[in-house]
């Protein structure tokens, strides 16, 4: 088990990316909502009410729903929102495991002299999250990540329920056993036509028999997983090896201030990231991707590191003009940075003009963080704001997909 008491904890936020469109737009609210392109990546309840489901196509989804409203949806606001969570969540314990955008597991073991009375303090976990964001979190507890996200998603929205330690069994075996986490559509089709619906019978079904089934390592899951055993721990993630920032282009361009513009935003936003984590950089890369689908990249050691954007965006800029020799409209860029260490003053110390750039972009920071990131901009963020809309945290650019 991952551990003897029920205090592994998972948070599911609900109807995620309906959600958060439902908190950004008022008049969404109480209204059935789709998220996506071609296929629903979200549905609020009152949509999922109606039969829509999660991958159902649009036009099956608006057959069922007809007045459903769609919304292609935008993954810089889903990523902000799921990061006010996640900071929300390490108020509580600094064990927390983002498993998605939308799915969290804490570990609270070691904390019973902080929090004496734990149904209480989930329940104001739970509060605290939605008067935060206006998001409605379900959040379940147990002795271990399957059991504790097989509760938390029993009773959504906002459900909640702790599994002692001991009652696992007891508490599965009525369910169905697509509610074990690895056992997907297919996996129950075949139980079914063996007459197991039920995790209590998929219970007797002897190891042997599932691995004969399913194979050694699946069969062996699925009877492991059964019996409400989950060996796995709740895992802070890894401090990040380095940090990216990218934009697509819709429909392309060639315009080279407005490149030149994006490039430096991106750059910006990475430099505001290595210093809130104090973190410098040794390598930076720039990507373009053309209209006509063929790329180009290039990556450049910084001497020395450094988390400046201004040092940061001249070298992008270089490598920007070297890199970008076709009359081919782009469609896509991205900035990243690697080679990161623990940020260091020495090379600031006995510089004059690096002294003041250091004061000055921790000045940048604290404004920002104050009054929001429009409220300090560089010369170039005039021409994006003619461009892209802007929010507190910035420009709300374009990307990929909904899930990058």
């Amino acid at each position: 088990m991952a551990g003897s008491a029920a205090m592994i904890v998972h948070v599911d936020v609900d109807a995620f990316f309906a959600s958060v469109e439902q908190v950004r737009n008022p008049r969404l609210r109480g209204k059935p909502v789709l998220v996506g392109r071609g296929v629903v990546a979200s549905a609020s309840y009152e949509a999922k009410a109606r039969g829509v489901r999660t991958a159902m196509t649009f036009r099956r989804a608006l057959e069922l729903c007809p007045g459903a409203i769609v919304v292609p949806g935008q993954y810089e606001h889903y990523a902000e929102c799921a990061e006010r969570i996640r900071q929300q969540l390490e108020t509580f314990t600094p064990a927390v495991e983002p498993a998605a955008l939308d799915d969290f597991y804490l570990d609270f073991n070691g904390t019973e002299r902080l929090y004496p009375d734990f149904p209480a303090t989930l329940r104001r976990l739970q509060q605290e999250i939605f008067e935060a964001t206006g998001l409605g979190v379900s959040v379940g507890a147990a002795t271990s990540k399957l059991v504790a996200s097989v509760v938390s998603r029993l009773k959504r929205p906002r459900g909640f329920g702790i599994v002692p330690a001991g009652s696992e069994e007891e508490f599965l075996a009525p369910l169905a056993v697509e509610k074990l986490h690895g056992i997907g559509h297919a996996h129950a089709a075949t139980l079914a036509e063996r007459g197991i619906r039920t995790i209590g019978e998929l219970r007797r079904v002897p190891r042997a028999a599932l691995e004969a089934a399913f194979g050694e390592v699946v069969g062996g899951q699925i009877w492991e997983r059964a019996r409400g055993r989950d060996a796995r721990a709740v895992h802070a993630p890894a401090e990040a090896k380095s940090i990216s920032r990218e934009t697509t282009i819709e429909g392309g361009t060639i315009d080279l201030e407005l490149l030149a513009a994006l490039v430096e935003y991106l750059a910006e936003r990475i430099g505001a990231t290595l210093r809130a984590h104090g973190r410098q950089a040794r390598t930076l890369a720039l990507k373009l991707r053309y209209t006509d689908a063929s790329f180009a990249a290039r990556s450049t050691k910084l001497a020395p590191a450094t988390s400046d954007e201004k040092a940061l965006l001249a070298e992008a800029l270089e490598i920007f003009r070297a890199l970008y020799t076709r009359r081919v409209a782009l469609r896509w860029v991205g900035v990243s940075v690697e080679n990161l260490e623990a940020e260091r003053r020495q090379n600031e110390l006995f510089d004059a003009t690096a002294n003041r750039r250091w004061y000055l972009t921790r000045g940048v920071d604290a404004v920002r963080g104050r009054f929001g990131w429009n409220a300090v901009f560089y010369g170039k963020g005039l021409e994006l704001r003619e461009h892209y809309a802007t929010k507190a945290t910035g420009l709300v650019l374009s990307t990929p997909c909904l899930s990058r």
